[in-house]
């Protein structure tokens, strides 16, 4: 199963060698386990996020 572009959960924006990010694991019984994309540092912080299909 292929995961495809990953996205930062604080941003929203995609996680790419200019911005490398780091995972952090979330065990929920509701997410299954979910993984969680961080960047190390975020290119920009937006007030809100709105998640709208790329």
């Amino acid at each position: 199963m292929s995961e495809g572009v990953r996205y930062c959960w604080r941003c929203d924006e995609p996680i790419t060698k200019e911005h490398p990010g780091t995972s952090a694991v979330k065990v929920s019984i509701s997410a299954g386990g979910a993984v969680i994309w961080l960047h190390k540092e975020c290119p920009r912080l937006p007030p809100f996020v709105i998640r709208i299909p790329r």
